[in-house]
């Protein structure tokens, strides 16, 4: 969940495809708080907001007026152009291509986020799996009226699921299956934050938050003092308590993100690529990582694996720590966030 203090509106949205974009709040279950950002500092804060990626993004610098205001053009303007080389309804890209047309893929910079795909999905047996675009195709969540479909279509539509399908050689992404379509929005728009950020450093500036719909990444300190970032239970809005993080994404995903209720029961956008329904374990997670992409790709994985496997294997990765909450509202933590979390008694 995000929410503005120190004199910023908060902004409700919830977010759906094809133009009908919803800024949930709740997003990703992380709360952003600058508590007195401008009493901290006479450093100027400037920020810019521009829709992209299916959200909202902000970004946030402190410093001179003219530089912080070209950075943050800068690094929005190349998140832009990460938002459309990676669009699968942009016909101009080459996943499109590769999609619809057969073409291999030989862009460098699509090559490098489908090898950090396979990758994870190698190493959680293709928990996370970039293929599932006939899923969301099939269930609908491409379109404005997503329904549950016949159990014989699932069936079919998962004999074109499965990252083994593809495969990179000579510097070209082929797939032994030509009815396999990818989607990389579950890894996409990690990289485009990392991206910014680079941006960012590059431009001369060492203290900012890029927020991308609910997924946060925070550049340097704010001020004198660390960001805190809150982790919120997206069941109940209640919060759990915060980090004090710097260099770092937080990073979520969750069933309140893009879902449809059908004969009482929720069904959301995040899908078991074994079996072709979006899996219900979980109902949040929060990863903390300092590659946002690792963070954002690891959220849906770790997501799909559910509270037991998801666990175990975050307490083997470097780096990551996260915070899970499971459909029956047990709220989970790794070893390590336990110590970095501060509780906030209700």
């Amino acid at each position: 969940m995000i929410s503005f203090c120190a004199g910023w509106d908060t902004k409700k949205h919830n977010m759906k495809k094809n133009k009908y974009f919803y800024f949930v709040f709740a997003l990703c279950g992380v709360i952003l708080i600058f508590f007195g950002i401008k009493k901290l500092t006479q450093t100027p804060m400037e920020k810019q907001t521009r829709l992209m990626m299916d959200t909202y993004v902000t970004i946030y610098a402190r410093g001179p007026e003219k530089l912080t205001s070209r950075a943050i053009q800068a690094a929005l303007d190349r998140m832009g152009e990460v938002d459309k080389k990676f669009s699968i309804q942009n016909q101009n890209s080459p996943l499109y291509a590769f999609n619809y047309q057969d073409i291999p893929i030989t862009d460098k910079e699509i090559l490098y986020v489908v090898q950090k795909a396979m990758e994870i999905s190698e190493a959680t047996k293709g928990a996370f799996d970039i293929t599932v675009s006939p899923l969301l195709e099939l269930w609908g969540f491409y379109e404005k009226s997503p329904k549950v479909p016949a159990e014989e279509d699932i069936k079919s539509c998962l004999k074109d699921i499965g990252y083994k399908f593809l495969v990179i050689k000579d510097g070209r992404l082929c797939k032994t299956n030509k009815n396999v379509r990818i989607d990389c929005g579950a890894i996409a728009k990690g990289y485009a934050i990392g991206q910014a950020l680079q941006t960012l450093k590059n431009e001369g500036i060492n203290s900012a938050l890029i927020d991308a719909g609910g997924d946060v990444y925070a550049l340097g300190k704010k001020g004198n003092t660390l960001w805190k970032v809150g982790i919120r239970n997206p069941q109940n809005d209640d919060m759990l308590g915060y980090l004090e993080v710097e260099d770092m994404a937080v990073v979520g995903s969750g069933d309140y993100e893009r879902y449809f209720m059908e004969n009482g029961k929720r069904y959301h956008h995040i899908f078991d690529p074994k079996t072709g329904y979006p899996t219900e374990d979980l109902s949040g997670i929060t990863v903390i990582h300092p590659d946002p992409m690792l963070a954002d790709a690891w959220a849906t994985a770790l997501f799909v694996l559910g509270h037991e496997k998801g666990l175990k294997i975050a307490e083997q990765l470097p780096k990551i720590n996260v915070v899970m909450i499971t459909s029956a509202n047990e709220i989970l933590y790794s070893s390590q966030l336990k110590k970095m979390l501060t509780i906030i008694s209700k």
